[in-house]
């Protein structure tokens, strides 16, 4: 089975400048969005399209775990009902998903992961090929 990432998905008007700069290979970018504008949104989607180009690690990481887990990893798309990570990462682009710490593993070996920076001693491991908060 084909898939294209995004996966199902398309950046709304005022999120495509940011798509855009990314897709042309923009490494750093900050969004001062309003709350519900979609920034994690466009994280997760871009998140998959990295990781699935370049084999790495890369963190989705909010200011502590419990928000982490509340906010990106049960997160519910209201307009579809599904899991937003489960709308971003396919299961056919994963071999495995780790509930207890937030960890989805990619066929292409690449691993994301959602993380606090509340417990930062925790966050061992190789160099993150992307990170975003």
């Amino acid at each position: 089975m084909d898939i294209t990432l995004p996966n199902q998905w398309r950046p709304r008007a005022y999120q495509q400048r940011l798509w855009r700069y990314l897709e042309s290979g923009g490494k750093r970018a900050i969004a001062v969005w309003h709350r519900r504008a979609g920034k994690d949104e466009v994280c997760l989607h871009w998140a998959a399209c990295a990781a699935m180009q370049r084999a790495g690690t890369y963190w989705h990481m909010l200011p502590e775990a419990s928000q982490a887990r509340k906010a990106i990893w049960d997160a519910i798309n209201p307009h579809t009902g599904k899991r937003r990570i489960d709308e971003a990462f396919p299961s056919s682009i994963r071999v495995g998903q780790r509930d207890d710490d937030m960890r989805i593993k990619l066929v292409n070996g690449s691993v994301w992961q959602v993380v606090g920076s509340d417990n930062f001693n925790s966050l061992v491991g190789p160099g993150q090929a992307g990170l975003q908060r």
